[in-house]
């Protein structure tokens, strides 16, 4: 219930109640609980909403490789330094598969896709994401994005030496990920004491 709608509750309840000494105090013992509940009620549905992790979208042509790649590492190290955010991988011309070449190399670094397969970026996509991580594509394709873009280009080929290329991925996935967890940090905690 609105709490704007019970001041016509309070009058309804007046009128069916006079001559009810009873009703009436009823009535002056319910109207706080119900103020205490509906309190409650959106101090939770804020709390829950503040703790829905926020997403970091990577995008690149065929969404297999750079920006799968960025977003297996940004998973795992926002995980090592407890960063509450998700990523995504999506290609602006999607494959439909992970390349057999770019399978061998994750393995090597103990990671398996499982039922994970390419998706096309959607409009969606750019305006759900917090931040947006491009490489290699017009910035006109992540124009949708409401969050910060950055454009990740000229990185090592991946495809030429998977190890030098996830190297320059990871350099830059870290530097983002320690960014974003100094950004969440409470600035009462960053403040210095002032104490010499």
């Amino acid at each position: 219930m609105v709490v704007a709608e019970w001041p016509n509750l309070q009058h309804t309840f007046r009128t069916t109640a006079r001559g009810s000494h009873a009703v009436r105090k009823l009535f002056q013992l319910a109207i706080p609980l119900m103020l205490s509940a509906a309190v409650a009620l959106t101090s939770s549905a804020q709390q829950a909403g503040d703790r829905a992790p926020r997403t970091v979208l990577f995008v690149c042509e065929h969404g297999t490789v750079r920006s799968l790649l960025a977003k297996v590492l940004f998973v795992q190290y926002a995980s090592q330094v407890g960063l509450r955010m998700q990523a995504m991988s999506r290609g602006t011309q999607a494959d439909s598969i992970v390349p057999a070449w770019m399978q061998l190399g994750l393995g090597t670094d103990h990671v398996a896709l499982g039922t994970w397969r390419p998706q096309p970026l959607r409009l969606a996509d750019l305006v759900d994401a917090a931040y947006v991580v491009s490489f290699d594509v017009p910035l006109s394709a992540t124009a949708g994005a409401r969050g910060p873009r950055e454009q990740w280009d000229g990185l090592p080929s991946v495809s030429k030496d998977y190890a030098n290329g996830r190297d320059a991925i990871k350099l830059r996935v870290h530097a983002l990920v320690d960014s974003l967890k100094r950004a969440e940090t409470p600035a009462r905690r960053r403040a210095p004491s002032g104490r010499g």
